[in-house]
């Protein structure tokens, strides 16, 4: 079994820390490819084989802008907000195609139904046909829930529901058959949403059901405080079990196991943050590689 890695989450901000921190990270057995975060800009990582395999999540610059712009996103009621997430995807598309072009395989790109609050299912079947027009490289168009927004409850992130999720990608994909269709969970953000591991769980089931689940992440949160932040912060908690796991952390070997179990044949990833965040590179890559082995032993 090979997990995709969203290490971009800790890697080390100066160049030759991140040299060498990717350069350990290539190392593991395990590892099948990198998730790429992009905020306003795409770069290939220095240290990472040209040929490794590579998912792109938009969630960085989707919840930064979204943070200072209320009606910033691709499901934005509002259209000035909507047209300014809709310009901002075209360049994640253009970086996106510039990396493939040089001959990175990238696999596909996350995209989300952003604001919080008030996104819209119209406007994000909109967004999604126009963005099928676009040049992605070739790459597919996957559709990652978060935590959808519920009347009296604190949000992370605050978008749609899966139900609204799924409906939207039966619609175009009907409309745009060829953009390669397809939906992420990340049990932490599923979990959040219905503040239980059992949300999680279902989440999974509901969307292998469904035949649009194409990637599951692994990343845990807690109901409880700690040194990550608030109960139900969306702060990729370590996984339960490992040293550098938070008291209630909730994502453990079996719960993994349970997911691995529902999902299918599809592809994993691992997003783990760490505490504290200076710690040096080598400490962080055991941090990673124990995390992982939890994953691979849950497969069996």
């Amino acid at each position: 079994m090979k997990l995709y890695s969203s290490a971009y989450n800790v890697w080390p901000a100066d160049d030759q820390g991140r040299l060498d921190f990717i350069t350990g990270l290539v190392g593991f057995e395990w590892l099948g490819g990198l998730e790429l975060g992009y905020a306003d800009s795409l770069a290939w990582p220095a240290g990472a084989p040209s040929d490794l395999p590579a998912i792109v999540s938009g969630v960085p610059g989707t919840t930064g802008h979204n943070a200072a712009d209320p009606d910033f996103g691709l499901a934005s009621p509002d259209q000035g907000g909507r047209d300014r997430a809709l310009e901002w995807a075209r360049g994640e598309a253009a970086g996106i195609a510039r990396l493939v072009a040089e001959g990175h395989p990238i696999r596909a790109v996350q995209l989300h139904s952003a604001p919080t609050g008030k996104a819209s299912v119209e406007r994000f079947t909109e967004s999604l046909l126009e963005a099928a027009g676009w040049d992605w490289g070739g790459v597919q168009l996957w559709v990652e829930h978060c935590d959808a927004w519920l009347p009296g409850q604190e949000p992370n992130k605050g978008y749609l529901t899966l139900d609204q999720e799924l409906a939207i990608l039966d619609e175009v994909s009907a409309k745009a058959p060829d953009a390669g269709w397809g939906l992420v969970i990340n049990w932490a953000r599923s979990a959040i949403e219905g503040r239980s591991a059992a949300t999680a769980q279902a989440h999974i089931e509901q969307a292998a059901a469904s035949g649009w689940l194409r990637h599951v992440g692994c990343s845990s949160c807690s109901g409880e405080q700690t040194v990550f932040g608030a109960p139900w912060a969306d702060q990729h908690l370590p996984l339960a079990g490992t040293s550098v796991a938070p008291e209630g952390t909730l994502l453990g070997a079996a719960e993994v196991a349970a997911a691995l179990a529902a999902a299918g044949e599809v592809s994993f990833g691992l997003k783990v943050g760490l505490r504290p965040t200076d710690q040096p590179a080598s400490v962080k890559l055991a941090a990673i590689d124990e995390n992982a082995k939890v994953v691979l032993a849950a497969k069996g």
